[in-house]
């Protein structure tokens, strides 16, 4: 084949490569567990009213998760129901005048987006590659510590939570296929080569061992948070008071504050700054189409990198141009994270693909 049409070939594959994150990307901008009562001169009319409330209630929620707080004073106000793509009912309830509902709003992420930044507003964008949780549970007393088992509360916990908002979490189900690759043995001994198979079924490196253990004498919970290196934590160790509500009360507290303390921390590093936009010209060494592939796919999962083009491509390098959005830093640390060593040489940069993504 010439060059030329081995170049074609190998666009003409890229267009056929889907990018990992995208159903993850998507959740972010679903707001879940809206609850709505509303009484009305008939269940029509409260059907109605608490359709809007939720979706109203719902798109400011959203707002204020893809945006830092400092900046909550001063979002958009807009017509909510514009920007809603679908609503789902979780459970309704009503009589003949009375509309009682738990929903699930999905906003358009492309029109939320452009209002965010037609208001100068940061946001970020929703991380594209998850965070897999493995839930060990030590209950009271000299008791076995469970994880795949079906009556481990911690992993209900962490189940109930959902699949997390900014940072996408993973709670691998209890089947035959997951149990063998991390036993709680190697789960507390944070095993890395156990932890790094548990992410290849997920296409992360980032597993996070999240271990509960009831603590009797004080009545809490203690959680832990140990995992594979680099992997993001909410914490290192924290303790949640047991108190009337009960043991799963408290855990399902630890739960929602780590997913949230996750969302804040990720969402601190990964503001898009829109008046910081630049192009970066980089040359790409490969071995191969794998390479290409692999290059590909790990630069879908960099938020900042808006768009990017081919100038050139070859079975020994290919040639193309970024376009960023945040500090030079940022973008060299975010494309470091998926995997893409970026290196300045001699008047341009050189994008290296790095063994662990």
């Amino acid at each position: 084949m010439s060059s030329r049409g081995l170049r074609l070939a190998w666009l003409v594959l890229g267009l056929f490569l889907t990018i990992p994150g995208a159903a993850w990307a998507a959740d972010a901008f679903a707001v879940h567990g809206l609850e709505v009562d509303v009484t009305a001169q008939g269940v029509a009319a409260a059907k109605e009213q608490a359709m809007n409330e939720a979706q109203r209630t719902g798109f400011r929620r959203l707002l204020e998760r893809l945006t830092m707080p400092a900046d909550h004073a001063r979002l958009p106000s807009a017509d909510a129901i514009q920007y809603v793509r679908d609503v789902a009912i979780e459970y309704e309830r009503s009589s003949a005048v009375r509309y009682i509902a738990s929903l699930t709003v999905r906003y358009n992420p492309v029109a939320v987006k452009k209002l965010l930044r037609d208001a100068n507003i940061k946001y970020a964008e929703p991380r594209p590659r998850p965070v897999v949780i493995v839930p060990v549970f030590r209950p009271i007393g000299a008791g076995r510590a469970l994880l795949w088992e079906e009556g481990n509360p911690w992993r209900a916990a962490w189940a109930g939570q959902g699949s997390g908002a900014l940072v996408p979490l993973v709670i691998p189900a209890s089947d035959m296929a997951d149990v063998p690759l991390v036993p709680v043995e190697k789960a507390l001994a944070g095993d890395v080569e156990s932890l790094s198979a548990l992410g290849a079924r997920f296409r992360t490196p980032d597993v996070l061992v999240m271990t509960a253990m009831v603590n009797g004498a004080a009545n809490t919970v203690e959680v832990t948070a140990t995992g594979m290196p680099g992997v993001m934590k909410p914490f290192d160790t924290r303790s949640y008071p047991i108190g009337e509500a009960g043991t799963d009360a408290a855990l399902r507290r630890a739960v929602a504050e780590a997913a949230q303390t996750l969302d804040s921390a990720y969402k601190q590093s990964n503001l898009l700054s829109f008046d910081r936009a630049a192009s970066m010209a980089a040359m790409v060494p490969l071995k191969g189409l794998d390479d290409w592939v692999a290059v590909r796919e790990r630069l879908g999962r960099v938020t900042l990198v808006r768009r990017w083009e081919i100038v050139s491509l070859s079975r020994e390098e290919a040639a193309i141009m970024l376009y960023t959005v945040g500090e030079p830093e940022q973008v060299k640390t975010t494309l470091a994270a998926a995997g893409l060593q970026m290196d300045w040489n001699d008047g341009y940069w050189v994008m290296r693909l790095k063994v662990t993504p």
